[in-house]
């Protein structure tokens, strides 16, 4: 290594991002302890070692209202880590980790400063922003993608790009189908997961516990638990606590683990269920102004990770207008009313992982980043 004490500087602005390289963080400091790895990144990626420089909780906004409305806390997060990296804590190599709205420019910057960029969980230019694989492709050093089906998008470009698997199929256990049975109307568990950024909890949570009042009112058995993401205001939480739900505040997937059937707002947590084996109906709903500006740009016919990656519809999706309390609870009661349903679901989903194959992100990434360093 061209440096004993080489200067990894990362950037994770949301929750997902931190979960996905905190184990990467934690290979890199397994193979060179002395690395100074730091930047923007959470509580996990913290726990493996890693140098928070600016708060993490604000940067997990999304939407354009919402960016837009903080607008001056980006731009101002920007001017700092820029000076820090052309300062006394230039780094070796810059890992933008998804988060393409405040990575490409970074990126762009860090590029003519001389220093490296591998990104790590590519922008979903398969589904909008075509354009975007173009400049990254341009940019970056190198493409790290989590779909085997990316490359394809980037290939054309001058930056290599590979597959290093999915870093939930190397965190979450291999549950198969034959592992799963039909609980009966009286044994459901419910999983309620609204979501990780105060936004999508007011826009998602409120409906969800309404159809979950619903359900209960038909299958008065069914037990339900919230998921509540860490740092997340206890108030957002307190319709379901006078509903009678548990606020569960442990890890997603010891919920989910437990759940027989999940109410899902669409994001990375749909693809945890799926990868556990937990039929799900999936929602999603923004600000009229976000959506209409998504809808005239998204070429794909699903929102949901699990229908996207299987190709087909396993799962139900509800968008936008589509969330409201009487449709989330009728997709949820033909999953718990017809056994079959269930079933095939259940199958359709535990396929997903072959798909996704059996690679490590944390040690292909790792491999990537030394190769960098070397």
């Amino acid at each position: 290594m061209k440096n004993a004490n080489p200067s990894i500087m990362f950037i994770a602005g949301e929750p997902s991002g931190d979960a996905h390289a905190s184990a990467v963080v934690a290979a890199i400091k397994e193979r060179c302890p002395s690395a100074k790895i730091w930047g923007v990144g959470g509580p996990k990626m913290q726990a493996a070692g890693f140098d928070s420089v600016l708060p993490f909780a604000k940067f997990n906004r999304m939407g354009y209202v919402e960016v837009l409305s903080h607008l001056p806390f980006f731009l101002n997060a920007k001017k700092k880590l820029l000076k820090m990296m052309a300062g006394t804590r230039r780094p070796d190599l810059l890992v933008c980790v998804d988060y393409s709205g405040f990575n490409m420019p970074m990126m762009r910057e860090a590029r003519e400063m001389g220093v490296p960029v591998v990104w790590y969980i590519a922008p979903m230019v398969w589904a909008w922003k075509r354009k975007r694989a173009a400049a990254l492709g341009s940019l970056a050093s190198h493409i790290a993608v989590i779909f085997p089906f990316e490359t394809r998008y980037f290939s054309p470009y001058a930056a290599p790009v590979t597959f290093v698997g999915n870093p939930l199929t190397e965190s979450l256990p291999e549950i198969g189908a034959k592992a799963k049975k039909f609980p009966g109307i009286d044994g459901f568990r419910l999983a309620i997961v609204p979501g990780s950024r105060p936004q999508e909890i007011r826009n998602m949570l409120n409906v969800m516990i309404d159809a979950a009042c619903m359900l209960k009112t038909k299958f008065p058995a069914i037990n339900i638990a919230v998921s509540r993401f860490p740092g997340l205001e206890s108030g957002f939480f307190d319709r379901a606590k006078d509903a009678g739900f548990e606020i569960f505040g442990g890890p997603l997937s010891a919920l989910l683990q437990r759940s027989d059937l999940a109410l899902v707002t669409s994001g990375t947590a749909t693809l945890e269920a799926a990868l556990l084996g937990v039929p799900m109906v999936v929602a999603y709903r923004t600000s009229r102004v976000s959506y209409s500006i998504y809808k005239r740009f998204v070429t794909i016919d699903y929102i949901g990770l699990p229908n996207i990656v299987a190709g087909k519809h396993i799962v139900p999706e509800c968008i936008q207008n589509d969330v409201n309390p009487n449709k989330l609870y009728c997709e949820a009661e033909r999953l718990m009313s017809i056994p079959q349903r269930w079933e095939e679901t259940v199958t359709n989903l535990s396929a997903l992982r072959a798909q996704l194959g059996g690679k490590k992100p944390s040690k292909e990434l790792a491999d990537i980043i030394f190769s960098f360093l070397n």
